[in-house]
């Protein structure tokens, strides 16, 4: 790996577990053991490293999407582990880091917001559309708003302590997702 991906990586790191405000570049550079000048040779300033922790970031969430569409799954089982995967990466990071992204870093929030929409209205509304297609999902079932009302949904499981009172990932799906999911299944 090479030194700016490596940097990225160690930033995310630090970002996920303390917030982003808090770490400083000197915190990156000292984590690393380079100097703080390396770090600005790779990126401009802290916001610069944050847009590109976020594009890295997704770049791992599309990678283990695509992993998903790939299986020989109904639409319905690709949906409940795309979700599943995004609710096991949420629990294991704090709220901080995404109130942090919203509050401090506007162009990279706006990235990381363009990259979830996609994730959401993109893909997940195209396999509810091709559930519905294949007859696995009732055909009155308004795919784009289900996608707008699970998009406030992980926003609120993001944004509330639900995650740090110890729910199990299955618990969190099964009460969340997972109810609405079956709601929509054609009877």
């Amino acid at each position: 790996m090479n030194l700016k991906k490596n940097i990225i990586v160690n930033s995310l790191e630090l970002f996920e577990s303390y917030g982003i405000k808090v770490v400083t570049m000197d915190d990156i550079a000292n984590n690393m053991g380079i100097s703080k000048k390396t770090l600005y040779v790779h990126f401009t300033g802290k916001k610069d490293l944050v847009k590109n922790v976020v594009h890295f970031l997704f770049e791992r969430h599309f990678l283990a999407i695509e992993q998903i569409l790939a299986e020989n799954e109904t639409a319905i089982k690709k949906i409940n582990k795309i979700y599943e995967y995004a609710v096991s990466y949420l629990i294991k990071v704090p709220p901080v880091f995404y109130l942090d992204l919203q509050k401090y870093h506007a162009e990279a929030y706006r990235i990381y917001d363009q990259n979830r929409c996609e994730i959401i209205f993109g893909i997940v509304k195209k396999l509810l559309d091709e559930g519905q297609l294949k007859g696995e999902i009732d055909k009155s079932i308004n795919t784009a708003m289900f996608c707008e009302f699970h998009l406030i949904s992980l926003d609120k499981i993001i944004n509330s302590k639900t995650l740090s009172l110890g729910y199990s990932v299955k618990d969190i799906l099964h009460n969340t997702i997972g109810i609405s999911l079956k709601g929509i299944f054609k009877k």
